[in-house]
Formats: structure tokens, C-alpha cells, sequence
């Protein structure tokens, strides 16, 4: 990868963490501690496993899936904090 690619990487992350934690007080209420982890966990995985299926020389789509970080992040570490 590149530095360019690694930087986009941390910008696609928090922009869709943003979200995750400005409506955290409503996901909480109607989703609860435990979904939210539910919810991180599938992301997480869908991750991972997506990172194994590109291909070599493509690593640009790694921004396809880095959405799903924030979304693992923000919903984990929402849940932690209430749970």
C-alpha cells in the first residue's frame, strides 16, 4: 500500500464513526448494550474476511471496507461504555 492509501484509510474510519457516536444515545435505546456488540462483531467480520478477498495490487479497495470500521468501532465502544 501507500501512504496516501494508509491516510484515506484513518479519514473514511472516523467519518463514519462520527455518526455511530453522535447517535449513540438513540441506538442505545432502541437497540440496547447487546446488539450494538451483535452489530460490531458481524461488521468486524464482514471486514476481515473482505480484506482476504482482494486482490494483490488493488489495495485501494481496502477503502470499500473501511467503513465498517467505524461502524465496529463506534458500536463497540458504545455498547462497552453502557454495558
Amino acid at each position: 500500500g501507500t501512504y496516501t492509501v494508509m491516510g484515506l484509510t484513518v479519514v473514511v474510519t472516523v467519518v463514519f464513526e462520527i455518526p455511530v457516536f453522535h447517535f449513540a444515545p438513540a441506538l442505545l435505546d432502541k437497540y440496547g448494550p447487546g446488539r450494538l456488540q451483535q452489530a460490531a462483531a458481524i461488521a468486524y467480520l464482514v471486514r476481515v474476511v473482505g480484506y482476504t478477498l482482494i486482490p494483490e495490487g488493488a489495495m485501494a479497495w481496502v477503502l470499500l471496507l473501511e467503513p465498517l470500521h467505524g461502524v465496529t468501532y463506534g458500536a463497540a465502544a458504545t455498547s462497552n461504555v453502557e454495558y
